[in-house]
């Protein structure tokens, strides 16, 4: 695991595609396959995967390719065979003013059931701009407001994180929002009220590292653990 305090970023679109996409293309179907006849409501878009990332004076340098969904789950679930990439994605490391970091806990019918980290989601081809830029503080305002309804516009916008942890790079963003959470879970509520395709099935309030459990990826852990230190900041 490490921890990179970040003044700036550089993401873009690398040039030509991701390889072992191409070369391992019929495993990836069937594997695909296999999934969707337990889930068949699992979502195969086309999302970025990270080629190259450093970061140097304080700036995360990426570059992405774009692929599909299945390819990045059956890289993810064959154990990152290709170690010369990384899921590359933005979290809102989103507060109330009562001091509790956000985390969704992703509904049943999702790849990820049952887990629960701060509301965030892959990069997709609708976060690069016309020249190449990959927009990962949109990304983080867009899953955020589309999975529980928070409006990261009224939030604070704080501390910028890069935590490496295998092949996860999760670039984080402390959003002080002027909520305590109680109003936020019932933002929530309202947002998912009556919507069977929610990702999320509900919020929790995290305080302390004593919460951390097994439901919760590494990278989510160091959150927790560094988030009350990063605001302000």
């Amino acid at each position: 695991m490490r921890l990179e305090r970040l003044s700036g970023l550089d993401l873009r679109m690398g040039a030509g595609p991701w390889a072992f996409a191409n070369t391992e293309r019929q495993r990836i179907d069937a594997h695909w396959r296999k999934l969707i006849v337990d889930n068949p409501k699992l979502w195969n878009g086309e999302v970025l995967i990270c080629t190259s990332a450093e970061v140097s004076n304080g700036v995360l340098s990426a570059r992405f390719a774009a692929t599909d969904y299945a390819s990045f789950v059956a890289w993810r679930d064959w154990g990152w065979p290709d170690q010369a990439v990384r899921n590359c994605f933005g979290v809102p490391a989103a507060v109330s003013t009562d001091g509790a970091l956000i985390f969704g806990v992703m509904a049943p019918f999702t790849l990820n059931g049952g887990m629960a980290y701060p509301p965030s989601g892959s990069l997709e081809m609708r976060d690069v701009g016309p020249d190449g830029t990959v927009d990962i503080r949109g990304s983080i305002r867009t899953e955020l407001a589309e999975e529980t309804g928070l409006d990261a516009a009224v939030a604070r916008s704080g501390a910028l994180v890069a935590i490496f942890e295998g092949q996860r790079l999760a670039v984080v963003e402390v959003l002080a929002f002027p909520n305590p959470f109680s109003e936020m879970e019932d933002i929530f509520h309202r947002h998912t009220s009556g919507d069977l395709h929610a990702e999320l099935s509900a919020i929790e309030a995290i305080r302390s590292g004593s919460q951390i459990d097994s439901r919760m990826p590494e990278y989510a852990h160091e959150i927790i653990r560094q988030f009350q230190s990063w605001i302000g900041s």
